[in-house]
């Protein structure tokens, strides 16, 4: 779950919704500069489930005692945080390898670098190491099974953690940044208002895009952890718009 707390308010975007976001701009993802996606349904696929392991989780979140509304991802315990990113790529096996081994290298590169070793308690950083060696395992056996090149995963990998980060900066009305680099270049994500934002350079094969997913808004705070699942469930579902233009 995505929380902006906005004072009175809050809105609450899942996780996988977020991810969905990513989806609508990877599969928009390409032109003269950028090379498409490639295999492209795969890693469109990879980019629109990255998030998928949080759907339970979303459905029913914690209730966050001092802000008295849902836990964010941000806020979920470390070790329930870690679990569900090990058991994420599973969730995609099934459906598609290639889009597992993205979750995988998702999930791998989210905890390498955004997760700081020297915050972490001794046993959390042995979580972490035996985590990061169990996916290492995953991903070699799926590349072996693909009949693909590393680096064309690594490729789609750094395709998916540009687009998260896309995703991110719109749904939380983060600040203007750099992304992560594709293919060695770095993109200028740089926020016009709240529904409207450049990227330099310009990535994708559309003059611009409208991306959008769907939230609920509340304005009530809740001490009962199932009140609260009450009121997620019931809220009316709030529409997310934005369009994202050449600099």
């Amino acid at each position: 779950m995505l929380i902006r707390d906005d004072g009175d308010d809050w809105l609450a975007i899942p996780q996988p919704a977020h991810a969905f976001v990513s989806g609508q701009l990877a599969r928009a993802w390409g032109n003269a500069a950028f090379a498409p996606p490639d295999p492209r349904e795969a890693v469109c696929l990879g980019a629109e489930q990255h998030d998928i392991a949080w759907s339970d989780w979303d459905l029913r979140p914690p209730l966050t005692a001092e802000a008295r509304r849902a836990a964010s991802f941000l806020e979920a315990p470390f070790d329930q945080r870690l679990a569900i990113w090990d058991g994420a790529p599973e969730r995609l096996l099934a459906q598609d390898p290639f889009a597992a081994l993205l979750v995988s290298l998702h999930g791998r590169n989210v905890h390498t670098l955004y997760v700081n070793a020297d915050f972490l308690e001794p046993a959390q950083r042995d979580a972490v190491t035996a985590y990061l060696e169990r996916q290492a395992a995953l991903q070699d056996r799926l590349i072996a099974q693909l009949g693909i090149a590393g680096e064309t995963a690594e490729r789609a990998a750094a395709l998916v953690l540009c687009v998260d980060a896309v995703s991110l900066r719109l749904c939380h009305g983060w600040p203007e940044g750099d992304l992560p680099a594709v293919d060695g270049t770095v993109i200028r994500y740089t926020p016009l208002s709240e529904t409207e934002a450049t990227l330099d350079p310009w990535p994708l094969g559309v003059p611009q895009l409208e991306a959008g997913l769907s939230a609920r808004r509340l304005t009530e705070r809740f001490d009962d952890e199932a009140a609260l699942h009450a009121a997620l469930a019931a809220a009316p579902v709030t529409a997310l718009r934005w369009v994202l233009r050449a600099n």
